[in-house]
């Protein structure tokens, strides 16, 4: 995706990574799951590890099924949109792992190249699955990653409205100011290209025009990563490419952003890179598409 000439119009603050006073701080990646394991790999000695799975800021991400795993796997890190995250234990899979398969631990960006991280010393107290949003723990700061994070999910359920009207309500339920929310929702209702459909209850729009007005929900409080629930899937080809537009131009200004689909197809065309997931498992395969 390549940005807009206006590609900060709906985002309020540039938290794009740069040099920090003295270069000396490490930025915390956009997402990060650390799961302890009791032993390493053959070979490496046994005693305790850990698997890790990092998505750097600014990346565009595909988690890509032909189920509904990715949607699984998206649903277990969101638990519930006030919390973020689900269960420790129901966080990576059916089990208490990863992955049976493929790479145990990567690191997906739209710079550098796919990488693996292994620690050897204690995973700290409790042993449990651990998760970070540009660093801050859910379990410990759940409202800032709530304001942190956008979400669809699966479904893309939406206020019964008009769209203009349901855009200002989803403003409101976030805690934004009346006048604000109206403000978003009408340069929302322009970058999605809305505007023609925006007294238009939502149960009669398209699945390309809902999938649009979905995003735009998750965009209302400007949040730095988008966890999107099959946004690309079975939508015209007219939508497609408003919605690719629009996540660009988050990319390029904003954050980062995470998507299920069963299309391969659509994951190579939008993304830097895309995650297999099977059983609701991810297969850290992470590989870089052709874009």
């Amino acid at each position: 995706m390549h940005p807009g000439s206006d590609s900060r119009r709906f985002a309020v603050h540039d938290h794009r990574p740069g040099a920090t006073p003295g270069g000396a701080r490490l930025e915390p990646m956009a997402l990060e799951v650390r799961h302890p394991t009791a032993g390493g790999p053959e070979g490496c000695g046994g005693g305790r590890h850990e698997r890790v799975l990092r998505i750097e800021r600014n990346a565009c991400v595909a988690a890509v099924s032909d189920d509904d795993s990715a949607d699984r796997f998206l649903a277990r890190l969101l638990g519930d949109d006030a919390r973020l995250l689900g269960d420790d234990a129901r966080l990576l899979g059916d089990g208490d792992r990863l992955s049976e398969h493929g790479t145990p631990d990567c690191c997906c960006g739209t710079s550098g190249t796919p990488g693996m991280s292994k620690a050897s010393g204690p995973p700290g107290a409790s042993g449990a699955v651990s998760v970070a949003v540009y660093g801050v723990d859910p379990r410990t700061d759940p409202e800032a990653v709530r304001r942190l994070v956008g979400v669809v999910p699966e479904g893309m359920p939406l206020p019964e409205a008009p769209v203009h009207d349901a855009l200002v309500a989803a403003a409101r339920q976030r805690g934004l100011p009346a006048d604000t929310a109206a403000e978003r929702a009408t340069d929302l209702t322009d970058a999605l290209d809305l505007r023609a459909v925006e007294r238009t209850p939502v149960a009669e729009l398209t699945p390309g025009q809902r999938s649009r007005a979905a995003l735009g929900c998750a965009l209302l409080h400007v949040p730095r990563l988008l966890l999107l629930s099959r946004p690309l899937d079975d939508v015209d080809s007219v939508s497609e490419k408003i919605l690719c537009r629009v996540l660009g131009r988050y990319t390029a200004s904003t954050g980062t952003v995470v998507f299920s689909t069963r299309s391969r197809d659509v994951a190579r065309r939008v993304t830097d890179r895309l995650v297999t997931v099977r059983g609701g498992e991810v297969r850290c395969d992470c590989l870089p598409t052709a874009r």
